[in-house]
């Protein structure tokens, strides 16, 4: 069964402005996080509940290679990418987004 995975507006501009500043580090730098991040999410769409739930009824998925996290809340057979967001992050300061 695969599940129909979303990404919030919110969570694009994350992976984007991500994704930009490793292009900045390193010439195809941004491309390889763009491919891990399609990884994860593909990787949600076959098994969402693989991860453990962090808060509430959110989940949090971790990137390999990256220090990111994306955090998504599965709920019937939708999964929702709330946010992107660097793995040393306050997780207070990431929980108003969550909702």
């Amino acid at each position: 069964m695969s599940f129909k995975v979303q990404v919030r507006r919110a969570a694009e501009v994350d992976i984007a402005e991500a994704q930009l500043w490793y292009e900045a580090q390193r010439s195809g730098l941004g491309a390889e996080f763009h491919s891990e991040v399609s990884r994860v999410i593909h990787r949600l769409a076959e098994t969402p509940l693989i991860y453990q739930v962090v808060y509430r009824d959110v989940r949090r998925a971790v990137l390999h290679r990256f220090p990111y996290l994306l955090w998504y809340r599965v709920r019937g057979e939708d999964v929702t990418v709330l946010a992107c967001t660097y793995a040393g992050r306050d997780p207070s300061k990431v929980k108003s987004r969550l909702r």
